[in-house]
């Protein structure tokens, strides 16, 4: 992959955008405005789905746009790791639903990040939703098994939930490949608030065969 001091300018008006749409989600989710706003917001996204509609692409693999032939404009980046996923639900910074998350590298097998939800993405009240923690766990759990050179797909991810993970509050991310075993890899994560775990995970992933083991 090719490595660059920033994204083509291109791509970073994209991510502005995407950030834009990641805005408004989060107005829609916890507006309780009159029906002429509303009818004036829907006027405007009508308006932007019609200027969008005609660069529509169909692609095959991960990405209805294929990430393959962006390749060379693909950063890697030790402090932010997931920008060689830009269309990733959970991570993507040009995927308006991805969640607020950031991930770096912090060892040879091991990956930290920081996350602050919004109500868009509560379950319990004032909480995060609980599917979205397991979404989160899985994500960072793969990109452990990424950095470590053992990418795979997840066999199984079993998550333990110790406390409420509060909204609009720094959330510190933790994830480490603990180990392989011919295909097989084990990883750990936990989510902290204030040094306090309120989530834990431990996946089993799987490489692709052919890979190692």
């Amino acid at each position: 992959m090719k490595k660059e001091s920033a994204l083509p300018e291109a791509h970073g008006l994209a991510e502005a955008i995407n950030q834009d749409v990641a805005q408004l989600i989060n107005h829609l989710r916890c507006s309780n405005a009159p029906d002429d706003a509303l009818a004036e917001a829907t006027r405007h996204i009508h308006q932007a789905i019609a200027a969008l509609s005609p660069w529509l692409q169909q692609g095959e693999g991960w990405s209805t746009v294929s990430i393959a032939s962006e390749m060379s404009e693909i950063v890697w980046r030790e402090d932010d790791i997931t920008s060689v996923m830009p269309y990733s639900p959970i991570s993507g910074k040009r995927n308006a639903i991805a969640l607020p998350i950031k991930l770096w590298k912090a060892g040879s097998n091991e990956v930290r990040g920081e996350a602050v939800f919004s109500s868009t993405y509560a379950g319990p009240p004032n909480a995060v939703h609980g599917g979205i923690i397991a979404a989160v766990f899985d994500e960072v759990l793969a990109m452990a098994n990424v950095i470590s050179g053992n990418a795979g797909f997840t066999g199984t991810l079993t998550v333990k939930y110790h406390d409420k993970t509060p909204l609009n509050t720094t959330v510190e991310l933790r994830g480490m490949n603990l180990r392989q075993d011919g295909r097989k890899q084990l990883s750990r994560g936990e989510m902290l608030v204030n040094g306090k775990v309120t989530a834990s995970a431990e996946g089993l992933f799987i490489s692709a065969a052919g890979g190692p083991g």
